[in-house]
């Protein structure tokens, strides 16, 4: 296996056939290297084979083994959906640390992809109810085969709803505590600045946007507040580039207050978010 990643990884083969054989497993990565004459079975070793050969074409580790951790979660993954990021797990501890975030009521995740986001908040927050949509059909087939495999964990079911932004939440009678949201955000322009391992490989839906990227994040500031009860949370996930810009956004609707950037634990400028303003 090793000598198929060789020239995709050069020296790093060796270390990296040993962490996909770990994950295709389940296991912790030094598993392989303890396990010894562990024999595998067919089903087992097509799969690494499946994985070493996707990794050696250049397929990201996580869609190469078909899985992602997100925080105590494993997902899974394939080119239907981004990769969920680390900086997006910070954004669920920003959530959880909110007077909102702790006391229930209902949560709404606005393009979830592989339902991270929203998986995240049914299992370890108090919510009764998490919405969670998206406009692809693809990527919610990923998430709703996420949740279905992670139910045991969740404390509250996750429903999902087909659609752009939120156009599935039109008929939605009861208020929302927590409006969250990592939308596309990269502008047409600044594709091709992409690494090869995300332009050649993520879904481009789930990474550009018009509006110099900011049309997703507009539609969802501007119906968010006849959504979110007086003191809900709006919370967003962006990149440093846009971080004030989307706050000037949130700012100018009038729907919200306590607008704030908060960054990420490498100290970029990362997360917006703003509470619901008491109605006239």
């Amino acid at each position: 296996m090793a000598s198929r990643l060789r020239p995709l990884l050069g020296d790093a083969a060796e270390g990296e056939a040993r962490d996909l054989i770990a994950a295709v497993m389940e296991q912790p990565r030094f598993w392989p290297s303890l396990a010894g004459g562990v024999a595998l079975n067919a089903d087992v070793v097509a799969r690494i084979a499946g994985a070493a050969e996707r990794r050696a074409r250049g397929a990201p580790f996580a869609y190469a083994v078909r899985s992602a951790a997100f925080r105590h979660l494993t997902l899974g993954v394939d080119e239907r959906v981004l990769i969920p990021r680390p900086e997006t797990e910070y954004l669920i501890d920003l959530i959880l640390a909110t007077p909102q975030g702790r006391r229930g009521g209902m949560a709404v995740d606005v393009g979830t992809g592989s339902g991270a986001i929203a998986l995240a908040l049914a299992s370890e927050g108090a919510f009764a109810r998490v919405i969670a949509t998206d406009i692809s059909g693809d990527a919610l087939a990923v998430a709703k085969e996420n949740a279905a495999r992670l139910r045991p964990a969740l404390r509250a079911a996750v429903e999902f709803l087909a659609g752009d932004a939120l156009a599935p939440l039109r008929e939605l009678t009861e208020s929302v505590d927590v409006l969250v949201s990592n939308p596309p955000y990269i502008a047409f322009a600044e594709a091709l600045e992409l690494p090869p391992s995300v332009r050649d490989w993520e879904p481009p839906q789930a990474l550009v946007c018009p509006d110099d990227g900011l049309a997703v994040t507009r539609a969802v500031v501007a119906g968010g507040g006849e959504l979110l009860r007086v003191g809900g949370l709006l919370a967003f996930e962006t990149d440093s580039r846009r971080a004030g810009r989307v706050a000037e956004l949130v700012g100018a609707d009038g729907a919200y207050e306590d607008v704030r950037v908060m960054h990420d634990l490498t100290g970029r400028e990362r997360f917006v978010l703003a509470t619901r303003r008491t109605r006239a």
